[in-house]
């Protein structure tokens, strides 16, 4: 199972809102009101599916984000992401759709101390009109946002495993 680019537009977006709410520390708003971020990301990728064949794959990362900060100076930001995908097997021409939804209540971020943050995570790419079970494909993900003391942001996504359900 291989992903080349379905989740780059989330992780670019990931770090530049991080890098935004780590240098506008003083500027985010009280925890009575939030900063939201509301962006949809088109994005085009191709898996292998539990069929045996390679699958492209094109579709939108709807990404909701709210930043707050408490009266203890601790920023916090919590998102929900959802992706839906359609495409066509590159041998069988058969219909699929890729979806998930995550849901992060919140990230606490204090300025000037390093954190990592990992969070797991499935997307579930479904062959329509099948005709044999066992031909889903489920990917366990897991995501990493790291921020150093000075704000550095890198993030990286793995594919911990795939199962054929």
């Amino acid at each position: 199972m291989k992903s080349r680019q379905s989740w780059k537009g989330f992780l670019r977006m990931f770090s530049m809102l991080f890098l935004a709410l780590v240098y506008s520390a003083g500027t985010i708003t009280p925890v009575s009101a939030a900063l939201e971020y509301n962006e949809k990301i088109p994005f085009t990728d191709d898996f292998d599916s539990c069929t045996g064949e390679r699958v492209s794959i094109d579709g939108i990362q709807h990404i909701i984000g709210r930043f707050t900060k408490d009266a203890a100076g601790r920023l916090h930001f919590g998102f929900t992401r959802n992706t839906y995908g359609a495409g066509t097997g590159q041998f069988s021409g058969e219909n699929y759709i890729l979806n998930d939804a995550v849901t992060r209540t919140s990230f606490e971020i204090v300025p000037g101390e390093p954190r990592v943050f990992t969070e797991q995570y499935q997307a579930r790419l479904i062959r329509q009109g099948e005709a044999v079970s066992g031909d889903d494909t489920l990917i366990h993900f897991q995501f990493k946002i790291m921020v150093d003391a000075n704000g550095n942001v890198t993030t990286s996504v793995e594919i911990q495993n795939v199962e054929c359900q």
